[in-house]
């Protein structure tokens, strides 16, 4: 096995197809109005980066930091194809996130995930991610939980 994270400059086609698969996933665990997702035309236009976990050549995991103009930093289109769960890949591509949200000098990260994922709610607490009110332009939404990771400036 040879897991290598690296950061894509757009949208290629591996990368639009795992965000397919995660919508056809959530479509089937979530009702239409309780799925936020924003389509790939409007993540193309605002400033992301873009991250996949290459499995011995072959994109398994998408996630992409979105920085839009108008709120927080926010984590999206975060999957993981399942044959290839249960590896430590989510682990080693949300370091990358994190790493990049650093790099940035970012005050904060926020993601959104649902009340049906309860692997993935553990994951992101397990990276230092809390439980968070509202955040975005969204209406609450009983099937959602909101996380944020904060980052304390280290002086240097």
């Amino acid at each position: 096995m040879n897991i290598e994270i690296c950061q894509m400059a757009r949208f290629i086609p591996e990368v639009v197809t795992l965000i397919n698969q995660l919508d056809a996933y959530q479509s089937a665990l979530y009702p239409a109005e309780n799925n936020h997702a924003e389509p790939i035309e409007y993540l193309a236009q605002i400033k992301t980066y873009i991250y996949v976990a290459k499995w011995d050549d072959r994109i398994v995991r998408c996630a992409i930091l979105v920085l839009p103009r108008d709120s927080a930093p926010e984590v999206k289109r975060v999957f993981v194809t399942p044959d290839y769960r249960g590896h430590g890949i989510a682990s080693l591509l949300m370091a990358a996130l994190i790493d990049k949200a650093n790099v940035l000098k970012l005050k904060e990260i926020h993601l959104e995930t649902g009340v049906l994922q309860p692997e993935a709610i553990s994951l992101y607490q397990q990276l230092g991610f809390e439980l968070t009110a509202q955040f975005g332009h969204d209406a609450y939404d009983p099937l959602s939980v909101l996380i944020v990771k904060n980052y304390i400036p280290t002086a240097k």
